[in-house]
């Protein structure tokens, strides 16, 4: 007697057995949303390193510059660049101090071209016009300031650049200013009630060719001064 041991193939019984299974398991979906933002969370913080560590190694000459200085009062200024005149006597410092807006804490405020951003007591959280919902860089140093006066963010788009900082000095900004192509435009003021001295500002510069490598802001530079005419802080500028 032979014994057939051939592969069989499924009873009926088992096979609806196993499409019932199979109906039943689900695939889990991908969290394609989920990992693209944090994709650009990762990739918004490496710049932020970069651009505080630039303002960190910018800012650290200009005090010793001023410390020798200070019953002069002069602007801090580097040896390759030159001074920036403060108000004169018959001036009016008033008239040059930039507009300020307080806000309230997650208010949405229009940087330009699309972008917009929020503050929060220690972060401000910005998103390109693409974006469901922002990206929050923090937290600042807004207890203990002036370690990292300036912080930056960008957003490269085809009709121009787009930047929101947060100043966050131990001296509170009076006015802020972008100089790009040899033009210096005074910026708003944006901060929380009560919080003098951790102010935001935003501006649209030129746009920037895709392949350009040399530093994050490009051509503009920024400078923050107190009331008293006095650069507190400065970034970019090639």
């Amino acid at each position: 007697m032979s014994t057939d041991i051939s592969p069989q193939p499924p009873s009926p019984e088992l096979w609806q057995m196993l499409d019932e299974a199979a109906r039943d398991c689900a695939p889990t979906a991908f969290p394609r949303d989920r990992v693209v933002h944090r994709a650009r969370l990762i990739k918004r913080r490496r710049r932020l390193v970069t651009a505080t560590l630039a303002v960190a190694l910018l800012t650290a000459p200009a005090v010793r510059l001023v410390l020798p200085h200070e019953t002069t009062h002069s602007p801090a200024v580097s040896s390759t660049q030159a001074p920036t005149p403060g108000p004169s006597a018959s001036h009016d410092p008033a008239e040059d101090r930039s507009p300020v807006r307080v806000v309230r804490p997650g208010e949405r405020i229009e940087a330009g071209l699309g972008v917009w951003y929020m503050l929060k007591k220690r972060e401000y959280c910005d998103a390109n016009p693409a974006d469901e919902k922002p990206i929050c860089v923090g937290y600042l140093d807004v207890e203990q300031p002036g370690a990292i006066p300036m912080t930056f963010n960008t957003h490269p788009l085809a009709n121009g650049m787009v930047y929101v900082f947060a100043y966050t000095g131990k001296t509170p900004a009076a006015r802020i200013t972008m100089t790009e192509n040899g033009r210096t435009t005074v910026l708003p003021i944006v901060r929380l009630a009560g919080r003098p001295a951790y102010v935001s500002s935003y501006a649209v510069g030129a746009p920037q060719p895709a392949d350009a490598s040399e530093g994050l802001l490009g051509d503009a530079q920024f400078r923050v001064y107190g009331a008293d005419g006095e650069e507190l802080a400065r970034m970019g500028g090639r």
